[in-house]
């Protein structure tokens, strides 16, 4: 389908940021003006008038700025072959660089400030900005004169260039031979289609598409590794320019977390990995293969209750599912839902996967629906981050409601959890029961266990850059190959194309991302046991920390809403959980095999 083969409702109403791009493109001046007048204040921050008068207007810059970047950026994810939409990506973001650049002299003189609680009571309105200060300063040790930030500043768009070109290749330049099935019958394979694709019973298709998905990365893998290389160079430039001990703690500290929290999530999956090669070992026994093949660990083990689920279904069974949190949660939840808040089928050149943009004026939702009960979840994971986003930006100021990206993954996996609960009471027949539990163990195996293993491989490429070795295919597939022979266990075939599987991953452009995955979904199985089995009080807590934006540092509002991710102890209990839905999973097969 092509992008104006779309119908409009399915589509982002990107008019509710800039009616037109003439509004766009005349905001974009605007922003320019504001940083040109912002300029006057260098050298006058050490006045607490003038640094409240400078705050005010850069205050008002970031929030016209989000606006055009959002909105440049919904466009262009849309249909990622729209020259134009690109060429109106790349100007907002010529145009953010610059201004950032421009006042890249503020963060060193707020830095220099002696007595900030003097400029508070100078100044009471300065309270406003006391988190965002604070945040400045925190970080004083690791910012630099005020010419090398400008240099670091002007740098930041040649630090994208690796994921500019990754997402070029992946989303409209990368083409697949089509996937066949066992009668004959072609497929489209796309990156849109390809895990569905591996769902399905027919073994001959899941095999073609698996093949045929990594011939394509594989006709490309040269030119990925060298984007890649090119990643974690600028990451090992950013953190030794800014006096960090290594990649990992200069990407973790952005977000005030300790890198001792990534390795004790990568510690504690390594210590219990044996209840995955567990899970492993009944796949196999149920499927009734000597091996599993990485092409067989997608598809459901109770089939016949793999039955196609609608998007206005999805909507529906998404909505019921958070009733608990409350009337203004829900009412906000359903108005997105029907309000063109999501860009939701496939279509030519549209970016594949999934995610949601917490624009001002609400959030933005992109899907690439596909009428299967992993879309459905998909949809409830977005409307989650959609929701965090809403909460945050409602109930604090502008240059606090960006909620750190630790804490990302925790409202969306939440409501994941909160819809299995939901479908898992609507319907007791014990085939679905196993169908929906074996969806879950595969929420475990995925984003607990599969995005641990993505961490640990950017660790150790990001460890190789530090030494100066390079980062060629072969490296690349071989450390990606010994992983997966570690994660899976000797059950597991671990085939050659698999080793290539890290060229198709997106968020090893995004600085060590991929961790919170793992810890949020520890923290959401936690949280969500206290929503659905704890108390009002319970809710009120995490509907608080829904609220907090980034007012705390990520642990203390997780503290905040009821679970401690400074220990090892919800990534324990994710394990332990998982492990007694094995235990489930395999009572509930033995009782309908004696029926």
């Amino acid at each position: 389908m092509k992008r104006n083969e779309q119908k409009v409702e399915n589509t982002w109403k990107t008019e509710d940021i800039f009616k037109d791009e003439a509004a766009f493109l005349a905001c974009l001046d605007t922003c320019k003006k504001l940083g040109n007048e912002l300029c006057a204040y260098d050298g006058k921050l050490n006045d607490a008038a003038n640094l409240l008068s400078f705050l005010k207007g850069y205050e008002k810059l970031v929030c016209l700025l989000d606006d055009c970047l959002g909105y440049a950026s919904l466009l262009s994810d849309q249909d990622t072959a729209n020259a134009h939409n690109q060429g109106l990506k790349g100007k907002a973001n010529s145009i953010a660089v610059e201004i950032y650049t421009q006042l890249s002299f503020s963060d060193v003189q707020i830095m220099s400030i002696e007595d900030l609680e003097a400029f508070y009571l100078a100044e009471p309105i300065l309270e406003r900005y006391r988190v965002y200060l604070e945040e400045v300063c925190r970080l004083k040790e690791h910012v630099l004169s005020e010419s090398e930030e400008k240099l670091m500043a002007s740098s930041s768009m040649m630090a994208d260039t690796p994921y500019s070109i990754f997402g070029m290749l992946n989303n409209a330049d990368l083409k697949f031979a089509d996937a066949i099935d066992s009668k004959g019958n072609k497929h489209t394979l796309t990156t849109g289609t390809f895990i569905h694709m591996l769902e399905q019973e027919d073994e001959v298709l899941r095999e073609s598409a698996y093949r045929n998905f990594y011939a394509g990365y594989g006709s490309m893998i040269h030119t990925l590794a060298a984007c890649l290389n090119g990643q974690t160079n600028q990451l090992k430039f950013n953190s030794t320019a800014r006096k960090y001990a290594s990649s990992l703690e200069c990407a973790v500290d952005a977000n005030n977390v300790s890198p001792r929290v990534y390795e004790q999530l990568i510690e504690t999956v390594h210590k219990n990995i044996h209840v995955l090669h567990k899970y492993m070992r009944v796949r196999k026994e149920v499927m009734k293969k000597e091996k599993l093949h990485m092409y067989d660990l997608y598809v459901p083990m109770v089939n016949e209750c793999n039955i196609p689920v609608s998007f206005e279904q999805a909507k529906e069974d998404v909505l019921h599912s958070i009733q608990l949190y409350g009337t203004e949660y829900a009412k906000v939840y359903e108005r997105g839902l029907n309000s063109r808040w999501i860009d939701v089928y496939e279509n030519e050149g549209k970016r594949s996967g999934a995610y949601s943009s917490g624009q001002r004026v609400h959030p933005f939702v992109l899907m690439n629906f596909a009428n299967s009960l992993d879309t459905e979840f998909t949809l409830a994971h977005e409307m989650g981050h959609a929701m965090h986003s809403y909460m945050s930006t409602k109930y604090q100021a502008p240059l606090d409601r960006h909620y750190r990206i630790f804490v990302a993954e925790v409202a969306s996996t939440c409501n994941e959890a909160l819809l299995m609960d939901y479908l898992r009471k609507q319907n007791s027949d014990p085939k679905f029961q196993a169908y929906l539990i074996n969806y879950f163990m595969e929420q475990f195996r995925t984003t607990l266990f599969r995005q641990c293993m993505f961490a640990e491989f950017e660790k150790i490429i990001n460890e190789k850059t530090a030494n100066n070795e390079v980062l060629t295919s072969d490296t690349l597939n071989q450390i990606y190959a010994d992983l997966n022979k570690f994660y899976y266990g000797e059950d597991v075939i671990v085939d050659d194309e698999i080793s290539m599987e890290w060229a198709r991953i997106p968020h090893f452009y995004m600085n060590f991302y991929v961790y919170q995955y793992a810890t949020g979904f520890s923290a959401a199985m936690a949280l969500s046991q206290k929503l659905l089995h704890g108390t009002q009080a319970d809710i009120d807590a995490y509907l608080s920390f829904l609220k907090g934006g980034c007012t705390k540092s990520p642990v203390e509002l997780l503290r905040m809403a009821g679970v401690d991710m400074a220990s090892p102890k919800p990534v324990e209990d994710a394990i332990e959980l998982f492990d007694s839905l094995i235990d489930e999973f395999e009572s509930i097969l033995n009782f309908v095999k004696n029926v």
